[in-house]
């Protein structure tokens, strides 16, 4: 009788313990028109840096501003997956890959293209999870489009127009740091 109870009883205790999958990790429906403001700093063996910064994304569009604690822009980085331009202190340069030219231009290694999708809590295919007790994405190991692995860690998650969203990204590569902590968002819908 008690062998027949705990097998009746143990598939409704382990259904109790299944979590409900995070909005991070499989939004009902992806973001695709947004903004944030925030600050935006990088830390590799050669230098360091802080910047403010200004992303709009308008589906596979991005408009990046970097600007100095003043408001003066230091570099844009516009374009989408085909074609990429940054426009610095030398003037326009064009790219098919935004990782490539801000690593010519500035020697930092950022992966652009998915850092969009992580910045809304997007993340998909990363190894080595784990979750907040709310069951968000907390950090994990995630492989950029030239297949190189960083630690990806996201925080802070505030609800901004129905959607929870991380208010702080850090993410880590052989002695690379970067992080951004985010002021504002804005979400079109």
């Amino acid at each position: 009788m008690l062998k027949r109870f705990l097998f009746l009883l143990l598939p409704m205790l382990l259904a109790g313990c299944v979590t409900k999958p995070s909005q991070t990790l499989n939004p009902d429906y992806p973001l695709s028109q947004w903004q944030f403001s925030g600050k935006f700093a990088i830390k590799t063996p050669q230098k360091r840096q802080g910047l403010k910064i200004h992303w709009q994304q308008n589906g596979p569009q991005f408009d990046i501003k970097l600007l100095t604690i003043f408001g003066i822009t230091v570099l844009t980085i516009e374009g989408d997956e085909q074609l990429v331009t940054i426009e610095a202190d030398d003037g326009p340069v064009k790219g098919r890959s935004a990782e490539q030219l801000i690593w010519q231009l500035t020697g930092w290694h950022i992966p652009v293209n998915q850092l969009q999708h992580w910045l809304v809590g997007e993340v998909r295919d990363a190894t080595q999870i784990s979750l907040t007790p709310q069951g968000d994405f907390k950090q994990g190991t995630i492989v950029d489009s030239l297949n190189r692995p960083w630690q990806l860690s996201l925080g802070q998650y505030k609800m901004v127009q129905g959607h929870k969203l991380p208010h702080q990204l850090r993410l880590q590569r052989d002695g690379s740091l970067l992080k951004l902590a985010i002021n504002q968002w804005q979400l079109k819908q």
